[in-house]
């Protein structure tokens, strides 16, 4: 059975968001090179698995955080 992130897919597609993100250099390489492969996996409209999920969260939830923290 195959889901779908909606969430991700919105972030990917609408607002071009995935690849803002891999763009910021204050994201380490590997956490945007994963960000590539992410979104490889959501544009082929293959389930994505849950620990990349969580992987890709955290990324997003890291950089809030140190964008909220910078424009203070």
């Amino acid at each position: 059975m195959n889901y779908d992130n909606a969430v991700a897919e919105v972030m990917l597609e609408d607002n071009k968001l995935i690849d803002k993100l891999e763009l910021e250099t204050c994201i380490p390489k590997s956490d945007r090179d994963f960000l590539a492969a992410y979104q490889a996996v959501l544009v082929s409209n293959v389930s994505t698995k849950k620990s990349d999920d969580a992987r890709f969260c955290d990324i997003f939830k890291t950089w809030m955080i140190q964008r909220h923290r910078n424009t203070k």
